[in-house]
C-alpha cells in the first residue's frame, strides 16, 4: 500500500464505518436540539465540535490545494462562524470530508510529499478523536443507536 492509498483509506474512515464509527455516521440523524445539548456548560456540544472540525478541515484543505490561508486563529474555533443551521453545518462537514478524499484521489502520487500530505494523518486522527467525543455525548443524551456502529 502506498502513501496515497493509506491517506485515502484514512479519509474514507471519516465517511463510512470501518474499525470504528465514522464522523458521518456519528452525526447522522441528530436534531438541532440534540446537536446543541451539553451535559454541563463547561463542555462542548456536538454542534460546537462540528464547527471546530469544519474550521481545521477547511483550513488544511485550502493549504493542500495550494491556496493561501489566514493566520491560524485558535481562539473560539468551536463557534458557528458562518451562522449555519445544524443541518447545513452537518452537510457542509460531510461534503468537506468527501472533498478531502477526492482531492487526495485526484492528486498525483508524486505530489504527495511530506509537505503537501503532512497534515492529513493528523487531521484524520483529530477527526477520529472528536468523533469519539460526539459518540460519548450521544450516549450520555440517549440519542445513540448502537445499531449504527459499535456496541456498548
Amino acid at each position: 500500500m502506498n502513501t496515497k492509498e493509506i491517506l485515502v483509506d484514512q479519509l474514507d474512515a471519516t465517511l463510512e464505518n470501518t474499525w470504528f464509527v465514522s464522523l458521518k455516521n456519528s452525526i447522522d440523524g441528530l436534531t438541532e436540539e440534540q446537536a446543541n445539548w451539553k451535559a454541563y456548560e463547561a463542555t462542548n456540544s456536538i454542534f460546537e465540535i462540528v464547527n471546530h472540525l469544519m474550521y481545521y478541515n477547511e483550513r488544511c484543505l485550502k493549504r493542500f490545494k495550494g491556496n493561501s490561508v489566514e493566520p491560524n486563529d485558535h481562539s473560539d474555533t468551536f463557534r458557528n462562524r458562518e451562522g449555519l443551521s445544524w443541518e447545513a453545518a452537518a452537510a457542509k462537514l460531510n461534503d468537506m470530508m468527501l472533498e478531502w478524499k477526492n482531492a487526495v484521489v485526484e492528486t498525483d502520487s508524486s505530489h504527495l510529499d511530506e509537505e503537501k500530505a503532512g497534515d492529513i494523518p493528523y487531521l484524520t486522527i483529530h477527526t477520529a478523536y472528536h468523533t469519539g467525543q460526539i459518540l460519548f455525548i450521544r450516549k450520555l443524551q440517549g440519542s445513540w443507536d448502537s445499531e449504527s456502529g459499535v456496541q456498548g
